[in-house]
């Protein structure tokens, strides 16, 4: 019987050719240096790593694959000789490189990996059409960012694996976790570092309140800390930095709505007013802050510091942990009686960990949803102070005055709910 599904394979290994050879085509369209690989290059060497990987798999040997690849080196290598391309303006390294990852493209589809073919190939495509950007980021990137690079590669890829992944503390208090952490820190620092890429793209303003944006969605505790100690050193920016910091805020409670509606469905609507009704004049004195901002046109720096600074990370992660330390005693020695105590005192240092432990309660101890919404009421409302009292006395001066009012519409507006559920 015909095998339809290697068929298919075959066909998926085509596509990928012809998808990848049309863009280098399109490359070289306006160019007087034309590379000899064009779309039916790229679809026959991709359909040759397909047929490669077959008849390794009928001969139980990975030589056929080997030969095919170096076939395909071999003839790249006569190319560049023949043509010249490595001593002119715009070589033909890319496009061959290409080529033979476009081989290996047609092996994984043999191998029916079609999900991750697609992928590659996409990402393949974004960094060949992106040519022009890419290089435009590489030039303004400086010797000082490279050594940022490299150090948080360091406390995220050698540091954390080594810390042990296990809680100290008294009986019913085992919160001090190394691992949970360091892993706060690191959140903290990439956080910071993800931002800084985005103002070198498109410069500070956009750059910092989508950082602000990016930050809600992962936390805003984190994201007012990093962009509260930047706004020292580039004191220029403080407006922008206040915008991202509320835009966080707002972000955050329809983050943490969303959380609750996927886990527990039934609590969609009635969390809907209490988690959805705050968010709303974050919102608009965001956007009040936006316009105010588009309006001072006052001259700023060209330049902006490299955000990577461990040691506020770290002092950020001491006291956070040493918050949950707090919150988890109230809850272990006031019981279920000091419940809104206990999510204040959590709340102060991060919501996340107090509105997984509310859900948690409410499915396993059955904890009326009326206790729950208040509960995340005051949670949220220590979370508004700590951040406003971050960015109030850690901030750049010129922080300080906006941010106020921020801080009291939020919590007045989160006041008034816990009054109504009262």
């Amino acid at each position: 019987m015909i095998e339809f599904n290697e068929f298919y394979r075959l066909a998926a290994a085509l596509g990928i050719g012809l998808i990848i050879g049309m863009q280098r085509e399109n490359a070289y369209a306006d160019s007087a240096t034309r590379h000899p690989a064009g779309v039916r290059t790229f679809s026959v060497v991709c359909l040759c790593g397909v047929l490669a990987a077959f008849l390794s798999d009928l001969m139980h040997s990975v030589a056929p694959f080997i030969t095919g690849f170096a076939v395909v080196g071999l003839l790249l290598v006569a190319s560049h000789v023949a043509h010249g391309f490595v001593n002119k303006e715009e070589d033909g390294l890319t496009t061959s490189a290409s080529l033979i990852m476009v081989y290996f493209l047609g092996a994984l589809c043999w191998y029916n990996r079609l999900l991750e073919s697609c992928i590659l190939m996409i990402v393949l495509l974004w960094l060949l059409a992106l040519k022009k950007q890419l290089h435009d980021f590489a030039s303004k990137i400086s010797k000082e960012d490279i050594v940022a690079t490299v150090k948080f590669a360091v406390i995220s890829l050698m540091i954390l694996p080594f810390l042990p992944n296990q809680a100290y503390g008294p009986a019913g208090l085992e919160v001090l976790n190394p691992h949970t952490i360091w892993l706060f820190v690191v959140f903290i620092s990439g956080i910071g570092f993800v931002g800084y890429v985005l103002i070198k793209l498109v410069g500070p303003g956009k750059g910092i309140w989508l950082t602000g944006l990016l930050g809600g969605l992962a936390s805003s505790t984190a994201l007012t800390l990093n962009l509260v100690g930047r706004s020292r050193d580039n004191e220029d920016y403080a407006g922008n930095f206040t915008v991202g910091i509320v835009l966080s805020w707002a972000v955050m409670y329809i983050r943490l709505y969303l959380i609750c509606a996927v886990i527990v469905p039934d609590l969609a609507k009635p969390l809907a007013l209490p988690l959805l009704l705050p968010a709303a004049p974050a919102l608009l004195y965001a956007l009040y802050l936006k316009v105010r901002e588009g309006r001072n046109h006052t001259e700023k720096g060209s330049t902006f510091n490299n955000p990577f600074n461990l040691l506020p990370a770290i002092k950020f992660g001491l006291i956070f942990t040493a918050v949950m330390f707090v919150a988890n005693a109230a809850r272990e020695y006031l019981g279920s009686s000091g419940l809104m105590a206990c999510s204040f005192l959590g709340g102060a240092a991060e919501m996340d960990a107090v509105a997984f432990s509310l859900l948690d309660m409410s499915v396993k101890a059955s904890l009326p949803v009326r206790e729950l919404i208040l509960a995340l009421l005051f949670a949220s409302i220590a979370n508004t102070l700590t951040k406003g009292s971050l960015v109030f006395f850690l901030g750049a001066k010129s922080m300080r005055r906006p941010i106020v009012p921020a801080t009291v519409l939020i919590c007045l507006c989160t006041a008034g709910l816990v009054a109504f559920y009262l």
